[in-house]
């Protein structure tokens, strides 16, 4: 069971109750989690091509595999489709933002948890945001304002230094704590049923990524059409079909195709100060400590067991 609450502007884990409450995990389910704009979506389009060999689906990715615990969700048509799926004996493949011990941790189900250097997910982040549509967001001030009693909208600046400033000095924004989430499934990463992917990783292999998280969920990746996967699961490749590959089709931002900004090209260096960047690497590291706080900047824990260095 989840041992603590967290709800803010974009995340509720409310709903997990109510997914418990229908059944909760089958075996062979799968969870995605991590802070926004860390490559959720990269990692559910890789798990969607691996259980279906590089077959496409005709409906869009978010239609089969639910950011289940968006504020803003629509959670009784997320959690019918999630009981469709397990009454149809379907791998069901489950989004999240939250930490882990928000989110029920059951020994059928799998869990991936993806990483990616803090600096650009800040910066991604912002322009994420600042594609929300209008009334995407006066729905987010809606709902919070009514749980929560503060009618104060969520306001996100225009220039990105200032969002990134804010966000690192309010843990978030009120819309996600890196560092919580990123330390709550660190703390799992020597379990069996946990691995960690990482942003860096998938960018500069994405092959021999696809094979190992094929291997963590059972499928032997010799029978995988590697070569039509490898393609399909390309940055270009998904930014060109942002309605099929987006959260929610898309339907919450101005425009589908900025939710695939810069991704792999983003550098950090190029786009905030150096104080900026040393101000986060200091918090990083006094958050998180020297292991995991590396292993977020680059993908590289020397300390772990091979299975999650990789």
């Amino acid at each position: 069971m989840p041992r603590r609450t967290v709800r803010d502007f974009l995340n509720s884990s409310l709903v997990w109750d109510d997914f418990l409450a229908q059944g909760g995990f089958a075996p062979g389910d799968i969870v995605v989690a991590d802070p926004f704009k860390a490559g959720t979506t990269w990692t559910q389009r890789i798990l969607q091509q691996i259980l279906d060999n590089g077959e496409e689906r005709e409906k869009s990715l978010s239609d089969t595999s639910p950011w289940l615990d968006a504020s803003f969700g629509d959670h009784p048509r997320m959690l019918a489709m999630l009981r469709e799926q397990r009454e149809a004996g379907q791998r069901r493949v489950i989004k999240s933002h939250l930490p882990a011990d928000a989110v029920p941790i059951a020994p059928e189900a799998r869990y991936l948890f993806v990483g990616r250097n803090g600096k650009d997910l800040g910066i991604s982040f912002h322009n994420y945001l600042k594609q929300f549509s209008p009334e995407t967001m006066a729905t987010i001030d809606r709902i919070h304002a009514g749980w929560s009693g503060d009618p104060a909208p969520l306001v996100v600046p225009d220039r990105m230094g200032e969002f990134f400033d804010r966000w690192l000095a309010t843990d978030g924004y009120g819309c996600c704590d890196l560092f919580d989430v990123v330390r709550s499934w660190w703390q799992l990463r020597d379990q069996s049923n946990v691995l960690l992917v990482h942003y860096r990783r998938l960018k500069e292999d994405l092959r021999g990524q696809i094979v190992r998280i094929a291997g963590f969920i059972g499928v032997d990746a010799a029978g995988l059409a590697l070569d039509r996967i490898e393609a399909q699961c390309g940055f270009g490749y998904m930014r060109d079909r942002a309605e099929q590959m987006a959260p929610f089709g898309g339907a919450h931002m101005k425009d589908p195709k900025a939710f695939f900004h810069k991704g792999p090209a983003r550098d950090h260096r190029s786009e905030l100060t150096l104080e900026q960047i040393e101000r986060f690497d200091r918090a990083a590291l006094a958050k998180l400590g020297s292991a995991c706080a590396a292993w977020l900047e680059t993908g590289i824990d020397v300390g772990a067991p091979r299975r999650q260095a990789a």
